[in-house]
């Protein structure tokens, strides 16, 4: 492959990424009580790293701590997450509370259900292969 037909597919991929975001962001307001992006990102984050405070929010997502502060009071305000005071003496641990978690677990659902659709009529290797592709992408950015 030339370094032309290289930019050209590189800005494909790029093209249709931003397409999945757009998409998933369309989806997710389709739901009565809609996540926004962020919402669900700090969610699924809070949800998946047990022990998490918003300097480590900040810093995984490589956010100013005060634009945190305000996405988290946000979730705070919403009732989707909530202080954890038992972990005292570590900083402010942040835990998703029932309806944060009910509201994760729809919005991820309409997720999971477009992913699943459009992956109709694909065989079980392709998935694998998308899968692992995902996954190598996704952590060439943590090496």
């Amino acid at each position: 492959m030339g370094t032309e037909q290289r930019e050209i597919d590189i800005q494909s991929v790029y093209l249709h990424m931003q397409m999945i975001t757009r998409r998933a962001n369309a989806r997710a307001r389709q739901l009565a009580e809609p996540l926004s992006l962020v919402e669900h990102s700090l969610l699924r984050f809070i949800a998946d790293t047990p022990g998490t405070r918003a300097t480590d929010i900040a810093e995984a997502f490589a956010l100013n701590r005060s634009t945190v502060s305000r996405q988290v009071g946000t979730l705070l305000d919403l009732g989707y997450a909530a202080y954890d005071d038992a972990e005292a003496g570590r900083g402010r641990v942040l835990g998703l509370t029932d309806l944060g978690r009910e509201r994760l677990e729809a919005s991820a659902a309409v997720q999971r259900d477009a992913v699943n659709d459009r992956l109709t009529g694909w065989s079980e290797e392709q998935i694998s292969s998308f899968a692992a592709a995902l996954e190598r992408y996704n952590l060439a950015d943590s090496q």
